[in-house]
């Protein structure tokens, strides 16, 4: 692939992320796309072919981070460990990539109707892995008994709000654009209210420790 049609491409999925995001899908027009890409609107069509492919590329970009996210989640043993970096990998997302990040939230309050078969398929089985390997921890007696499918669910709405509802944010914080500092807080509350519901009473006294290591 020669470098051009690389950065063309690249061009082209971040403005399509900005007009989605800000527009939706129904409302984005191709020759927006390519005005904010700042190229020929065929240039658009001959690497992408449709808009509806084109969205669907913007899906997938924000598919894989969070599929690296998912996979901090089992490289430790150890629950305290592994929670927390799954929480901090995806408020890193929401931080990295607010526009797709948006795109992808609204395309599932709509039922993920333009969700392609490939992002589907995806998202399912690595669905299925992080909450088994939460039903491993919790049947070892790592984690307090709790369900494993409900946990995941929890730990997806506490850290996707910060896309959904980043406006409300900026209120509360009483700024337009949250600050870095902002969203490692948000980690540390949402890790903690985590944890604080999970750990065997034993652990408790590390949670401390693990909110606050560098």
């Amino acid at each position: 692939m020669s470098a051009i049609r690389v950065r063309n491409e690249q061009l082209i999925l971040a403005a399509a992320s900005e007009e989605f995001a800000a527009n939706g899908f129904d409302a984005t027009q191709t020759r927006d796309i390519a005005a904010r890409a700042g190229v020929p609107k065929a240039n658009l069509y001959y690497y992408f072919q449709t808009k509806e492919n084109l969205y669907g590329k913007v899906l997938l970009g924000f598919v894989e981070p969070l599929l690296e996210a998912s996979a901090v989640l089992r490289e430790s043993d150890d629950p305290l460990i592994g929670l927390r970096a799954y929480v901090a990998a995806r408020i890193r997302i929401a931080r990295e990539h607010p526009a797709i990040a948006k795109v992808f939230s609204g395309e599932l309050l709509l039922g993920g109707r333009q969700l392609p078969d490939e992002c589907r398929d995806l998202l399912h089985a690595e669905a299925r892995r992080n909450v088994d390997c939460l039903r491993s921890w919790i049947e070892r007696g790592l984690l307090a008994p709790v369900d494993p499918e409900h946990l995941m669910l929890f730990i997806w709405s506490a850290t996707r709000t910060y896309t959904n509802i980043g406006w409300q944010m900026g209120r509360i914080m009483e700024r337009e654009i949250p600050l870095d500092e902002d969203y490692q807080t948000a980690a540390q509350t949402i890790t903690r209210m985590v944890l604080e519901g999970v750990v065997m009473a034993p652990r408790a006294g590390e949670i401390r420790g693990i909110l606050f290591a560098t």
